[in-house]
């Protein structure tokens, strides 16, 4: 049978009824537990896994695609209506979904996250059907040093991301680096920076951190708040029709960004150890740069949504290319996939396309129809949480923290969890008391232990020879890559700087 004619069995066998039962109800368990700050879309997969033993390998598989994919987009949902990312990966989407949120447009917020993340992952879906195995055996050629000068012009969005101040950017990007150095050196196993706390060898959590310096941080900021006798609505009403819609203007300033942001969302998710959380906020950066209004971004922006959900969704899609054709997962959800794949008696590689091409063709398809239950779901859903979250801020706000210390502790039933959120609470809210940008130090805390441990395995296997960095030509496309990005985010802030001169 051609490809074509087996992805078309592959519909029909997931329109099932049963299957589109066990699709619908993916999404569901994804998008409440990825909503809920801590417990991530991994946590989603991991909860599912022992549902599906008794299940066909078609049912568990689509299953768990649903709840991984609902789990990425439903962090955007707590991030829009509390300025909460539920996941890493809707970090990017805080500032310009929560800024429309407070302007009473949470419905418009969440609809163009929803509409984005359904794009990025149809986007990678398609990619995925048609190029799986070609673009993994390109990305097999990816080794320590493309990582590391690719880890270089990530480190780059910090200086797009300082805001109005270059400096205070930079030292909260050099704050976020540092704190990912904590915990045992990658090379000689020696503990840095854990001032004798053993929980600390293992390293800071990113959703302990995340949690922390947003979450916490706001929470702080809003008592603050309340202690000067504000006590407003936590989001205010919707005034007009298109604040609750995502209007045919919005769709055509996003369009462009969507493809954009889904093509980086596909390369990202294609290299195995990336993952969403990088994506979303290299989409929102290359975003930023090509808006014909960069000035709203953070602001409360439309594009900026679409810009990050668009990225760390098609992740989802991407990642089952390098799972499929080669069996290397490419973040922590796929390799949780993996482990489906084999209580189901499947090995997933080159060989999965031969053993089981029917279960592959009913993966791609349940991709595909997960992304349209998602929809449905959030359509039918978004005004429960958007009720809940307009009550009063001395209200949602408590509710918002035992989610948040919940949510850390059963991440690793650590307390110690628990005091590294509170550290980076206070660290968050001083940061925003003092207008220091937040994403940078995100930024520099994702990046750090990628960009140390390729460096660092990049010169070991060259014997110290730093002419590795420009031994092959993917290192230079990405030198080239990195300086006209230096070059670009230079002008813009010279540009910037001109028309504050000039006021």
């Amino acid at each position: 049978m051609t490809p074509i004619g087996m992805l078309f069995q592959g519909f029909l066998s997931v329109l099932q009824p049963i299957n589109l039962i066990y699709v619908i109800g993916g999404v569901v368990v994804g998008m409440v537990l990825g909503a809920i700050p801590g417990l991530t879309a991994t946590m989603a997969i991991a909860l599912v896994i022992p549902l599906t033993y008794y299940l066909t390998p078609t049912q568990s598989l689509i299953m768990l695609l649903a709840a991984y994919n609902a789990g990425t987009f439903g962090g955007s949902i707590s991030a829009i209506l509390i300025g909460t990312p539920g996941t890493p990966a809707a970090a990017a989407t805080v500032a310009d979904g929560h800024a429309l949120a407070r302007m009473g447009k949470p419905g418009k917020a969440i609809k163009t996250a929803l509409f984005s993340s359904a794009f990025g992952c149809l986007f990678s879906s398609i990619i995925l059907i048609l190029i799986a195995q070609p673009i993994a055996k390109y990305a097999l050629k990816f080794g320590p040093a493309e990582y590391s000068v690719l880890m270089l012009f990530s480190l780059s969005i910090i200086a797009s991301a300082a805001g109005k101040s270059m400096a205070k950017g930079l030292i909260g990007g050099c704050i976020g680096l540092i704190f990912g150095c904590v915990g045992m050196d990658p090379s000689y196993t020696i503990p840095r920076l854990t001032f004798g706390v053993l929980k600390l060898s293992s390293g800071i959590d990113l959703v302990v951190m995340l949690i922390g310096a947003l979450a916490l941080g706001e929470i702080l900021s809003q008592v603050e708040s309340v202690a000067s006798g504000n006590t407003s609505a936590q989001l205010p009403p919707m005034k007009t029709k298109d604040d609750k819609s995502f209007t045919r203007t919005d769709l055509k300033s996003t369009i462009l960004h969507w493809f954009r942001s889904s093509a980086i969302g596909c390369a990202i998710g294609a290299l195995p150890g990336l993952g969403p959380a990088l994506a979303c906020y290299i989409g929102y950066d290359v975003g930023k740069r090509r808006s014909k209004h960069p000035e709203k971004f953070g602001k409360g922006s439309v594009e900026g949504v679409a810009c990050a959900e668009a990225a760390n969704n098609a992740v989802c899609g991407a990642n089952m290319i390098p799972l499929l054709s080669l069996g290397v997962p490419g973040d922590t959800g796929a390799a949780l996939l993996i482990g489906a794949f084999m209580v189901q008696g499947l090995t997933p590689g080159p060989l999965v396309f031969r053993e089981s091409p029917e279960t592959v063709y009913n993966v791609y398809a349940g991709l595909i129809i997960c992304n349209l239950a998602l929809i449905l779901v959030t359509l039918l859903t978004w005004r429960i949480f958007t009720k809940i979250c307009s009550l009063e801020t001395t209200i949602i706000y408590p509710c918002v923290l035992m989610f948040c210390v919940v949510g850390v502790f059963a991440l690793n039933s650590s307390l110690t969890d628990v005091w590294i959120m509170l550290f980076f609470g206070v660290l968050g809210y001083l940061l925003k008391k003092f207008k220091f940008p937040i994403a940078p130090l995100l930024i520099g805390f994702i990046l750090s232990p990628l960009f140390e441990k390729n460096f660092r395995r990049a010169l070991i296997l060259s014997n110290g020879n730093w002419g590795v960095f420009f031994s092959s030509p993917l290192c230079w496309i990405f030198w080239a890559i990195t300086a006209l990005s230096v070059f670009y985010i230079l002008r813009s802030k010279r540009k910037d700087k001109n028309l504050t001169d000039g006021m």
